[in-house]
């Protein structure tokens, strides 16, 4: 069991990476630029709130304050927020948009990913929950921005 564990919270970001690449493949090629625009502009705000909240709230990991090995070498930093849940989080909600079963698959996977990671005793839960509320808040920014402004604009080109 402790194999299976450390596999998904080590490698399982690979598979939600593939998957994610895999969904963008599939799109038509208006909705590639959106999607990678919704992606990168969703990810950087994921990733500034992640290093905002990283620094506002300090949580040793669970190993460490536990006085227990993990299930697997880790570094003794802070654990909020987590980064495979955040980077598999903005994955699974940039692709729901475009498709709820593989978005729906990604969740499945993001969620795989950060009960492992709390099980190996890497993060606590709330590692975890901060990632994701990161990431819903980046992702949703990043579709109000690239519907207002970048769609409208692809729109009026196209229309020209």
């Amino acid at each position: 069991m402790h194999k299976i564990v450390i596999f998904v919270a080590q490698y399982f970001i690979i598979l939600s990476t593939l998957t994610t690449f895999y969904v963008w493949l599939k799109l038509k090629r208006d909705s590639k630029k959106t999607f990678i625009i919704e992606g990168v502009i969703g990810g950087v705000i994921a990733i500034a709130l992640a290093f905002i909240g990283g620094k506002l709230f300090h949580n040793p990991r669970p190993f460490v304050v536990g006085h227990f090995k993990p299930y697997f070498p880790h570094a003794n930093d802070n654990g909020f927020p987590s980064d495979h849940m955040l980077l598999s989080s903005v994955f699974a909600f940039v692709a729901f948009k475009y498709s709820k079963l593989w978005g729906w698959v990604l969740v499945a996977l993001a969620i795989l990913i950060g009960a492992s990671r709390v099980i190996a005793g890497i993060h606590h839960s709330i590692d975890i929950i901060g990632s994701v509320v990161f990431a819903a808040i980046g992702v949703a920014v990043a579709r109000f921005v690239a519907d207002r402004f970048i769609n409208k604009k692809l729109a009026a080109k196209q229309d020209q």
